[in-house]
């Protein structure tokens, strides 16, 4: 199933999907270059300083952050089946016009020039960081979550946990570009930020990224900087989002009444399993299924097999998912996975590892 896509962050969560093995998303909604802070405003409307932006992407940008279309669009939200949210254009500061209107105020703003227009003499700076954005924001955020409520996608939210890069991957003559007192300035703002996302959703909403996916990459097609990561990370993020949806797909199933109890092989019960491979990691998840409904609860085991002989097992518990580490060996990689019932009674389904490449 082709899953409908809007991410509320920026690049760092786009150009996952430039991946070859993302053709399962479809994104259908972009929303970038604004903080969650300006949603607590009415929205703004200034036609001529959209127009005197240059590129239809900035200006699309800039509109929406005006308008605040996120919220204020019904559609938006509710059109969506995973809503994919990042911090790392919280980076701005935010303007207060005279008129009352919240706007953030971004590299996109200032070439619009509206800021050196006579109806807005008189702005005031709000900076990154300070009391005043952090109380904004929280407004922003709790109207966020209000609007995802109320079309019943709270659930359908994942956080890309991620923090700005401090070194590059690999060794480079390129001078990193943002001096280090910068960098742990922005990634306190963001664990900040994390931490009030965190009272709202379950810690299985976000993902998690081991230090060295988070580094730079010094020829990154956008260019050096803290969030312009290195290739893994790229990888590894749509390793995780695959997973968490393989999961959530339980809930997508025609027929889903959850089972309350482990059901007996002689019932007829059967599995389905899918595996995924990055560079360092293989993520497989099972579901069991009786007459078309998903059984919540089940005793599982997996076998990493390369070239039909068994590598690495996954003893039988009660967690329907495993990782394992890439093995160094070449070979066609497969995952068995097995359902043993009460009586000791078992089934399995093999499927091939699809590997997440990039092109």
């Amino acid at each position: 199933m082709i899953k409908n896509l809007l991410i509320y962050g920026s690049c760092v969560s786009r150009d996952i999907f430039n991946l070859e093995e993302s053709r399962n998303f479809k994104l259908t909604d972009y929303f970038a270059r604004s903080s969650m802070a300006s949603l607590c405003s009415e929205p703004y409307k200034n036609t001529a300083a959209l127009n005197r932006i240059p590129s239809a992407f900035q200006r699309r940008m800039v509109a929406y952050d005006f308008s605040k279309e996120l919220i204020t669009s019904d559609h938006k939200i509710a059109n969506a089946h995973i809503v994919l949210i990042d911090l790392i254009d919280e980076r701005f500061d935010l303007i207060a016009l005279p008129t009352g209107h919240i706007i953030t105020h971004s590299s996109e703003l200032t070439e619009s020039g509206l800021l050196e227009e006579k109806s807005t003499q008189g702005f005031r700076l709000i900076p990154h960081g300070s009391d005043e954005h952090r109380s904004l924001w929280l407004r922003g955020m709790h109207l966020l979550f209000e609007a995802l409520k109320k079309h019943n996608k709270l659930d359908r939210v994942i956080v890309n946990k991620v923090f700005w890069a401090s070194k590059f991957e690999q060794e480079s003559d390129t001078s990193f570009p943002v001096a280090s007192a910068a960098v742990d300035k922005a990634n306190r703002d963001l664990e900040w930020m994390y931490e009030q996302l965190s009272n709202e959703l379950n810690e299985s909403q976000f993902l998690h990224f081991e230090p060295e996916f988070l580094t730079a990459d010094a020829f990154h097609r956008w260019g050096a900087s803290p969030f312009h990561y290195c290739e893994r990370y790229y990888q590894e993020a749509l390793a995780q989002i695959n997973a968490k949806q393989i999961a959530e797909d339980k809930t997508d199933m025609p027929n889903t009444d959850v089972g309350t109890h482990s059901p007996p092989v002689s019932s007829g019960v059967t599995l389905s399993v899918a595996a995924y491979r990055t560079e360092r990691e293989i993520f497989t998840h099972c579901s069991l299924i009786l007459g078309g409904k998903i059984c919540d609860s089940g005793n599982f085991a997996f076998y990493l097999l390369i070239d039909g002989n068994r590598h690495d097992i996954r003893w039988y518990d009660a967690s329907d998912s495993a990782r394992f580490p890439v093995p160094n060996q070449p070979g066609e990689l497969t995952i068995a996975a097995f359902y043993k019932d009460h009586q000791d009674k078992t089934i399995s389904l093999k499927c091939d590892v699809l590997p997440l490449t990039l092109p």
